[in-house]
């Protein structure tokens, strides 16, 4: 089954979000604990408005710590988390909820005002495929993902761009959907149009290398 696009983009911004890059203040979300014992459950919907989660921090059963992607996945559009096997015992998810975020996996819309910031925008700008093997049996992709982080204040941006490479580059062979994440690209500070011309942007470009399906 071919990468999806999307996986990539929401498992960065849950990461991000989860990493704090902006505080959950200036996020406009709440952090909820879910605790209990599973009997052998294949799934999960969190009890603080599951439809609302914006990113799941950690689940922990049977006192081990389960891994995303390996371990459950998660529905943000409905807060269900599912089980790759089914779980028994104890259990502890952090999570955080809101109806709004300012991290997410598309650009801001130029309505925004300077209270809507700051803001980190990710998509990917970029793939490359290959036929690979004996056959070519196997497609190997790579793709570009654009990291921009807005603020008003020109030090906040770079610390945005500084602490989101940091985190990354900390995790490049953590990920699920991404084998291997490497920095690449940086763009130039830019004034951008939101808030009367009063946000600065910068753009830190990462590589998502040796994908294969």
């Amino acid at each position: 089954m071919a990468t999806s696009l999307m996986n990539i983009k929401e498992e960065l911004v849950v990461f991000l979000r989860n990493q704090d890059i902006i505080s959950i203040g200036n996020r406009g979300v709440t952090t909820s604990q879910d605790t209990g014992t599973f009997s052998s459950d294949s799934s999960y919907t969190l009890a603080t408005n599951p439809t609302l989660t914006k990113n799941v921090r950690d689940v922990t059963v049977a006192s081990v710590l389960l891994e995303f992607g390996t371990d459950y996945t998660v529905n943000y559009g409905t807060g269900v988390i599912s089980f790759v096997s089914a779980q028994t015992g104890s259990y502890t998810i952090n999570y955080d909820q809101g109806s709004s975020d300012s991290i997410y996996p598309d650009f801001p819309q130029p309505h925004l005002k300077l209270v809507n910031f700051p803001r980190i925008a990710i998509d990917i700008i970029s793939s490359s495929s290959n036929e690979v093997g004996i056959g070519a049996g196997i497609t190997q992709s790579q793709y570009v993902v654009s990291i921009v982080c807005y603020d008003k204040d020109q030090t906040d941006v770079e610390n945005l761009v500084s602490n989101s490479k940091t985190a990354i580059m900390s995790n490049k062979k953590n990920l699920y959907y991404s084998n291997f994440i490497t920095p690449s690209n940086v763009g130039p500070l830019l004034v951008s149009e939101f808030g009367k011309n009063k946000i600065f942007q910068r753009n830190q470009d990462m590589e998502v290398l040796f994908n294969y399906d």
